[in-house]
């Protein structure tokens, strides 16, 4: 896939924000394990946002995946 391609420049940044997602949800635990008291609600925003850039992470693939099939299919 090109990299000026729209839909990989999208999934890069689909990407990059399911992973500082990751990253606030680890921060939280270590925190915890810290004997801290982070915001719950935050964390929780956290999870909701990753499940949501999971989904789309997902149909974004879907969207891909089919004219890739064609193409490895075509190349046999």
């Amino acid at each position: 896939m090109d990299s000026t391609n729209p839909s990989t420049i999208a999934l890069r940044r689909m990407n990059a924000r399911f992973d500082a997602g990751t990253d606030r949800i680890n921060n939280f635990m270590t925190q915890q394990i810290m004997g801290e008291h982070p915001d719950p609600a935050a964390f929780m925003q956290a999870l909701e946002q990753r499940s949501t850039l999971q989904q789309a992470l997902q149909a974004e693939f879907k969207l891909n995946e089919k004219p890739l099939k064609t193409v490895l299919t075509d190349v046999k």
